[in-house]
């Protein structure tokens, strides 16, 4: 009897062990995004979030990729999409929200610039030691944008399927010190949470939707951080042609473009990047109800064999 009751404790660890990994890669309030006017953030603290700014074609200026309510970041990545026809990334600096504490040796992982080819990479990872991963709200980036040509760029964290198999290949990345990654619900090692997104308009107005402010939330359920209608660009890879629009209705957890072909233009993908979601065999929960319903099983069995046992003494 003592053998089957630990055997029960050692499965009634394992499948707590294995749900709390599932929820683990979720944080409650984080979201990431682009403010497309910088003015007013700091490295750790957040102003207004402005969804569009309008500029003048020779114009310099800066745009924040910011991230709220983070729990121990350590490393991250992130793909910024825009028109090259009308705004190129000519400066960066990640060396703000995570090199706040004083223990940060903060390495900057981003691309060479200018860029102007509609796709930049930028991120950084702390080197420091012991360790100090970075929690709460701030900016990622700050990226010194300069307008090249009327029109109205996204300004967009995308995810990429670059081969069209109907899995990402790029996009945005959290990690913690563990390697875990932060955002993750269906296991692809994608941040799949909130995204807020932004436009650049040069020698124009913002488009009317998009006027107004947006402010990030700790309770998304409850309250909408991206303004009703606000349309959304999809950027196609460099050498495309100028990238289509898809509106959005309400917040969209991640914009998820395939590389056209023929020269069509990606197209949101909104089914599962790897079949990995809890729907599949292998997934956390699948795995802690199988070593829930094993642990039962034990327990009937064991049950069995004891009442066995006492009908057996005299």
């Amino acid at each position: 009897m003592r053998t089957i009751l630990a055997a029960l404790a050692v499965l009634a660890v394992l499948a707590v062990a294995i749900l709390a990994q599932a929820d683990g890669k979720a944080q409650q309030g984080l979201s990431i995004g682009v403010d497309a006017d910088a003015r007013g953030n700091t490295a750790t603290s957040l102003g207004t979030i402005d969804p569009c700014v309008s500029v003048r074609k020779g114009d310099t200026f800066e745009v924040d990729v910011f991230i709220t309510d983070v729990t121990d970041l350590l490393a991250w990545e992130a793909y910024f999409s825009f028109d090259g026809s009308v705004v190129n990334v000519i400066n960066r600096n990640v060396k703000l929200f995570q090199a706040a504490n004083a223990n940060s040796d903060v390495f900057d992982a981003s691309e060479s610039l200018p860029s102007s080819g509609g796709l930049y990479r930028l991120g950084a990872i702390d080197f420091g030691q012991p360790p100090s991963p970075d929690s709460g709200s701030g900016v990622l980036a700050r990226l010194t944008l300069e307008a090249m040509g009327a029109g109205i760029s996204p300004a967009i964290l995308i995810t990429l399927d670059a081969n069209n198999d109907g899995k990402p290949d790029l996009g945005t990345q959290l990690k913690d010190p563990e390697e875990v990654p932060l955002g993750d619900a269906n296991g692809d090692g994608f941040f799949d949470g909130i995204v807020l997104n932004a436009q650049i308009a040069v020698d124009r107005d913002c488009p009317p939707e998009t006027i107004g402010t947006a402010t990030p939330s700790a309770s998304p359920a409850t309250t909408s951080p991206t303004p009703s209608g606000l349309e959304t660009a999809v950027v196609t890879p460099a050498g495309t042609a100028t990238p289509s629009r898809t509106e959005l209705a309400s917040p969209s957890p991640r914009v998820t473009a395939t590389a056209p072909v023929g020269g069509t233009s990606p197209t949101p993908d909104s089914t599962p990047s790897d079949g990995s979601g809890d729907s599949s065999w292998n997934s956390p929960a699948f795995v802690a109800a199988y070593v829930a319903a094993a642990a039962l099983a034990v327990l009937a069995v064991g049950g069995l064999a004891l009442m066995g046992t006492r009908r057996r003494r005299p």
